[in-house]
């Protein structure tokens, strides 16, 4: 596959970066399946939206902070980008502002986790697609048939596409398997046990980021996640 990029669609005087739009467009359909979902099981929509607004909140500040600690980088604060957040840091800002929420109100956090969960899949399936058409992830070299040939001449694995895919295929087992679990928490478990198995494993295929004895730091929050997601899981059995 030749290089390519799609920074920005230019629509007559206005234009709109790549990244930002499909990072936005994943949220609001997220937003918008998350509303239907909780029609269907008789939760209050005005609730979604202002979690979902402080989801947003969470994983904004997570995401840039988590980056900034990530590469030392503080004089950066305020110039987002494409490669200016990460996504662990995003959710564990959004899981915290949410568990103080339903804290407060006294709610059930987990009925609500399981009800987000094929919506964050969803919006990670779509937001990578602007990592890939920017060209966000340089990836390690391969000589697979997709690879894609970067300026340099060099084949790389197209980390934000796999990154995508592994999106939507979370979705689906989410979203089929949605009705078939009756104890709250138990979707949530699988979104955080699948995400963080296979973000391992995808991370091996690119290159860049700092690491710690030989792993990235994601997969190092991957390997805690899991192991969390399991200790919990045996204290409910």
């Amino acid at each position: 596959m030749s290089y390519f990029t799609y920074t920005q669609i230019s629509l007559g005087p206005v234009t709109l970066y790549t990244w930002g739009l499909m990072v936005g467009l994943g949220f609001l359909i997220g937003y918008w399946l998350a509303l239907i979902r909780a029609k269907q099981k008789g939760i209050d929509q005005d609730k979604i939206f202002k979690l979902t607004l402080l989801v947003f909140l969470g994983s904004i500040i997570g995401a840039r902070l988590s980056y900034l600690l990530q590469f030392n980088r503080w004089t950066e604060f305020f110039l987002f980008k494409a490669s200016g957040l990460m996504f662990y840091g995003g959710l564990l800002g959004a899981l915290l502002i949410s568990w103080f929420y339903f804290k407060k109100n006294k709610e059930e956090f987990l009925e609500i986790a399981d009800l987000l969960s094929p919506s964050i899949a969803l919006g990670i399936f779509i937001g990578r697609i602007g990592c890939f058409l920017i060209k966000d992830h340089p990836g390690a070299i391969t000589n697979l048939p997709w690879a894609i040939q970067w300026p340099d001449g060099i084949l790389r694995h197209p980390v934000a596409l796999y990154l995508s895919l592994n999106g939507l295929v979370l979705f689906l087992i989410l979203w089929f398997s949605r009705n078939r679990l009756q104890k709250s928490g138990q979707l949530f478990a699988i979104f955080l046990i699948y995400y963080s198995f296979s973000r391992f494993f995808l991370e091996f295929t690119r290159v860049g980021d700092p690491q710690i004895f030989n792993l990235f730091i994601s997969q190092w929050i991957s390997l805690v996640i899991l192991i969390g997601v399991f200790v919990f899981l045996k204290k409910k059995v």
